[in-house]
């Protein structure tokens, strides 16, 4: 009793081989009772069978027989106290396996339970991904607006830069064609200068002088502001770079994204298939969590890049303020020097008239010697006040477009204000924008690093099933705030509708394509008709063929009957079965040879590349229309004929069942009557075989080129 206690106090293992060995060692006590009782059960028999045995043991006394009752009854009380033992061991097993199947039945039941959760995370796993995808399109329609937006505002300044280069270089050519009048009328004051006196003269330079320094400082305006506007279209070129290197390193990422979420799936597949390998599916996520580490690095890497763009912008921003606060700064000195000018030529403009007085005086005293003089002087004066007056009046004129000169340079220092204005606030709302991408960028780490801890979970939830519940409430939790957060960019898929419009206008492109790709497949069709033309000409020539054939065995039969004629008393029948035999053989070759033509019939593609050979000239062609039809090839091939239609068929010779036949003739002339058969049947079997190579060597070896074209050669 001890040592079956102690099997119960045994590992499972253990106590399976101890019941193992106490069920052998029942088995063995039954069939050792079993023969004693058979024993017992043969003693009466053979008892009552045989006298001789009874009396005998009538003779050895009743001892022997008393004694060996007394050990069978010992025996079989040992046997019962076995059996009940046995028993008791045999229910106890049973009560163990039954507790045994019901926590087994218990285990798989809370296996389904786990395997129903893990199938609802999976599923929910599965929406967040479509939501996930959703919100990725609906980013790609962000930055589609975005870019469409800066092209647009692009187009804009670029326009409006053109419009005012246009203005300028107006209002440059009206200049130019004022200084020219200008020098037209500085010539023809210069020809009056010799008639009139030397003091016009210093006004007229001091004027001139003055128009020339303001040209120059209209060119160097004009200068600067070409230089403003080549740094503006450096910064707009730089920005768009900008703009792009970030759009591709997005596209990147998302590509990264789509990997990692296909072989998210791959992984979910294997888990499936063998939810026992736990330490593969370790290896597996830990595989998946070093890719999105990289993915993050890249992602580090490309906002790296896209600060230092901004900081390269902002430092050629700085030096460009730099350089315009230090423009003004000489502004003024120059305006004031213009000034100056003003006033002097002012005081010039003032000094006639003294000038005048003088001249009258001057005249007043002279009067009384030279009234001649006078009346000359009258004129010569007349003519300096109107030439005086016109001056004055161009100087007016130059004053005037002097001052619409400095007002269109306010109006382009107001538009440039206006179009920097602009400029701040389109890299404000860059700068929004890439805070709306990074903020959009990390939501979608958070749900992929949530996907990932979902994963995890699930891992966990397969080693340990007693922690499966807690683990799967805080993922629905964690679900619901990925829900909520993609409740709110939801409102964001409203643009989507117009991608989906774009892709239905897509799709009405691709059914028309696909109509004319229907129409060239009709054409292919009518092609292959004919191609199957050109087949039934070859089955044409075939019939003619085999009516040759059946005329050369019409031939062949008449020169046996001649042969039969010349040597009757020497032929038997059995020489007639041989020749039906070997007729029926070349009926047979004659069956492989319209098998092979009409495979050749089949052969569209090839007799397609046939007519495209360059080498088939017009020469050849019409030399074989020329030939005849039983002429051949001198290496025993098939020529091609030319059909209307320009493809080629074989012109066969029919020198294989030629052949035969003559070996057929010369066997039957030269062999004995007595072995003619089996020669006969050997040659035919032989020829028969060669025949047959050639037709299982294939199509390759029918086909040769010469100088004359394509040959068929069987």
């Amino acid at each position: 009793m001890e040592k079956r206690k102690w099997l119960w106090k045994k590992k499972p293992s253990e106590r399976g081989g101890g019941e193992t060995e106490s069920s052998g060692s029942i088995s063995s006590h039954s069939e050792r009772f079993s023969d004693d009782q058979d024993a017992l059960k043969a003693s009466p028999k053979d008892d009552s069978q045989s006298p001789e045995v009874t009396s005998k043991i009538a003779t050895g006394g009743d001892e022997e027989v008393n004694d060996s009752i007394k050990c069978l009854t010992e025996k079989l009380s040992a046997a019962l106290v076995n059996v009940s033992q046995k028993d008791d061991l045999v229910k106890q097993h049973s009560k163990v396996a039954e507790e045994a199947v019901a926590g087994w039945e218990k285990a798989e039941n809370e296996l389904v339970a786990v395997k129903k959760q893990l199938d609802a995370a999976t599923q929910t796993k599965s929406q967040l991904e479509d939501r996930v995808s959703h919100l990725d399109g609906a980013l790609k329609e962000c930055v589609r607006q975005l870019r469409q937006a800066r092209d647009e505002q692009e187009e804009k300044i670029r326009e409006a830069v053109v419009s005012r280069t246009k203005e300028w270089e107006t209002d440059k050519s009206e200049l130019e064609n004022q200084l020219f009048q200008l020098k037209t009328e500085l010539k023809a004051a210069a020809a009056a200068k010799s008639e009139s006196p030397a003091r016009v003269d210093p006004d007229l330079f001091r004027r001139l002088e003055y128009l020339e320094q303001e040209n120059e400082t209209l060119r160097l305006e004009l200068l600067s502001q070409s230089e403003e506007l080549e740094v503006r279209t450096i910064e707009r070129e730089l920005s768009t770079q900008a703009a792009e290197m970030a759009s591709k390193q997005h596209l990147e990422s998302i590509k990264k994204v789509a990997k990692l979420e296909a072989e998210c799936r791959r992984l979910k597949a294997l888990a499936s298939r063998s939810s026992s390998s736990l330490n593969d599916h370790h290896k597996t996520s830990a595989a998946s969590s070093v890719y999105l580490e990289s993915l993050t690095d890249s992602h580090s890497d490309s906002g790296d890049r896209l600060n230092g763009l901004i900081s390269e912008l902002d430092e050629f921003k700085n030096n460009r303020t730099a350089g315009n606060r230090n423009v003004p700064v000489a502004a003024p000195a120059v305006e004031i020097d213009l000034m100056d000018d003003f006033l002097e030529m002012e005081r010039l403009a003032a000094l006639p008239e003294n000038e005048m007085e003088s001249s009258n005086h001057v005249e007043s005293v002279v009067k009384q010697s030279t009234d001649h003089e006078e009346n000359l002087l009258r004129d010569e004066l007349e003519i300096a006040i109107r030439q005086a007056a016109e001056f004055e009046g161009k100087l007016n004129e130059l004053q005037e477009v002097k001052d619409e000169l400095e007002r269109s340079l306010e109006n382009t220092r107001a538009d440039k204000a206006e179009v920097e204005e602009t400029l701040e606030r389109m890299i404000q709302e860059k700068a929004a924008f890439e805070e709306s991408l990074e903020r959009t960028i990390q939501e979608k780490f958070q749900a992929e690093s949530n996907l990932a801890e979902m994963e995890s979970e699930k891992a966990e939830t397969e080693t340990a099933l007693t922690t499966s519940r807690c683990e799967n409430k805080a993922l629905q939790s964690r679900l619901m705030e990925v829900q909520l957060k993609l409740e709110e960019v939801q409102s964001q898929l409203s643009l989507a509708k117009e991608s989906k419009q774009e892709i239905e206008s897509q799709l009405v492109n691709l059914e028309a394509e696909s109509r004319t790709l229907s129409a060239q497949v009709s054409t292919l069709e009518a092609e292959l008709e004919k191609e199957r033309a050109t087949s039934a000409e070859f089955s044409i020539k075939y019939q003619y063929l085999e009516e040759e054939i059946s005329r050369k065995k019409e031939e062949l039969e008449i020169q046996q009957h001649s042969m039969n004629m010349n040597s009757a008393p020497k032929i038997k029948q059995e020489d007639l079965a041989l020749a039906a035999g070997k007729l029926a053989d070349c009926q047979k070759t004659i069956l492989s040879l319209g098998k092979q033509l009409k495979s050749l019939a089949t052969l569209e593609d090839f007799l397609i590349d046939a007519s495209s050979i360059p080498e088939i000239t017009a020469v050849g062609a019409s030399s074989l229309a020329a030939a005849p039809r039983g002429s051949s090839s001198e290496g025993g091939g098939v020529l091609w004929n030319l059909h209307s239609n320009e493809t080629y068929s074989p012109r066969i010779d029919l020198s294989p069942a030629r052949a035969i036949a003559v070996e057929i003739s010369k066997h039957e002339r030269n062999s004995p009557p007595s072995c003619s058969s089996s020669s006969t049947s050997s040659a035919v079997v032989a020829s028969m075989h060669s025949s047959s190579d050639k037709n299982r060597n294939g199509f390759a070896k029918f086909f040769s080129r010469s100088k004359n074209g394509i040959q068929l050669e069987l």
